[in-house]
């Protein structure tokens, strides 16, 4: 396990199954990288609040994201509530661009900017 002063400060994002999720996660990765803030993935099991909120303890600064296969996508902060969501994409988004817009705010959480809402 890496020490504290050794893991960059980024946000999370935990999904269940990669290769179902490959164009949700290319648009939630292109809004956190159009606010210039980094991100790290990995694969875990679980519903979409648990990957989320694990997600969020798991990061530096306590911001994560939950996908799952289905294309729910949920934003979480380490101090909410794992049943409150600060924000939420459900599976079968009228658009792309909503997954966009939560990587965006996720950003924006981790910058102390205001949100965006679609």
């Amino acid at each position: 396990m890496r020490s504290y002063d050794q893991i960059r400060p980024t946000i999370f994002i935990y999904y269940d199954d990669y290769h179902m999720i490959q164009i949700p996660i290319k648009k939630v990765k292109e809004g956190l990288e159009e606010e210039g803030v980094p991100w790290e993935e990995k694969q875990i099991k679980g519903n979409a609040q648990y990957l989320a909120k694990q997600a969020a303890q798991d990061s530096r600064l306590g911001i994560g994201i939950g996908l799952l296969s289905d294309g729910t996508c949920l934003l979480q902060h380490r101090r909410m509530p794992m049943g409150n969501p600060i924000m939420k994409v459900l599976a079968g988004a009228d658009t792309m661009e909503n997954y966009r817009v939560l990587g965006s705010n996720a950003a924006r959480l981790a910058k102390n900017m205001p949100l965006k809402w679609f």
